[in-house]
């Protein structure tokens, strides 16, 4: 009898603390970095990652994505993201790199609503394998459109005013173009920050370096159009 009790004493106590720890782990991760005047919190499960002072490297697992297929038959939103959620207008900046080996390896800036409202500006390996800047608007369904081909890295910008938006890409950090300018319905809980995918290799790391924030947007969001 007093065996039977200790086993039953000890599968319920195991279980407890199995579920203590799983609702501790499934609690969001919070981090700060040095640029950026706003908590960072983790959604989706990164395989590693390392936050310290202007730098990210935030690493996926293989058969991760970020896109509402237009055909509306597939939605995957399983690549981890570190999002931030700013007061109003603001300008985030960042270089962009990564070891870009299978198609559609992902290291991106992101805006995100909901599952249905967001948008991501890529530094991705495209179907040639050729480095690429590439952007994703998503209202319900997700559009996709690579624009021009890149080096070992690229500056990326995000630029927010109001429900107008900007994206602007860099080969220099000095020389900077205008890659989109579109309009997305946003709330004040629309939040910002990094993600990264592998959807067609077996994981993929992306690096941010050079992070730069500001509280404020472009006067002209369409780059003098």
């Amino acid at each position: 009898m007093h065996t039977k009790i200790n086993k039953l004493f000890t599968t319920v106590f195991c279980i407890t603390v199995l579920s203590f720890l799983s609702q501790i782990f499934a609690q969001p991760r919070s981090f700060q970095i040095k640029s950026i005047p706003y908590e960072l919190e983790m959604k989706n499960n990164a395989v590693s990652y390392t936050i310290h002072n202007d730098y990210i490297h935030l690493s996926a697992a293989g058969q991760t994505n970020l896109f509402n297929n237009p055909n509306g038959l597939t939605r995957v939103q399983n690549a981890p993201m570190l999002l931030f959620q700013p007061k109003g207008d603001f300008t985030l900046r960042a270089k962009v790199s990564g070891d870009l080996k299978s198609i559609y390896d992902v290291a991106a800036l992101v805006i995100y609503q909901d599952e249905n409202t967001w948008a991501k500006f890529c530094y991705e390996n495209s179907v040639e394998k050729i480095p690429t800047i590439v952007s994703v608007v998503t209202r319900t369904y997700s559009d996709d459109c690579n624009s021009v081909s890149t080096g070992e890295y690229a500056y990326l910008s995000i630029i927010r005013k109001g429900n107008e938006f900007s994206f602007m890409y860099s080969p220099d950090n000095t020389n900077w173009k205008l890659i989109r300018y579109f309009h997305l319905n946003s709330t004040p809980t629309l939040k910002t920050g990094f993600t990264v995918h592998g959807s067609r290799g077996g994981g993929f790391t992306g690096i941010f370096t050079d992070i730069m924030y500001w509280d404020r947007a472009l006067e002209n969001m369409g780059g003098g159009n």
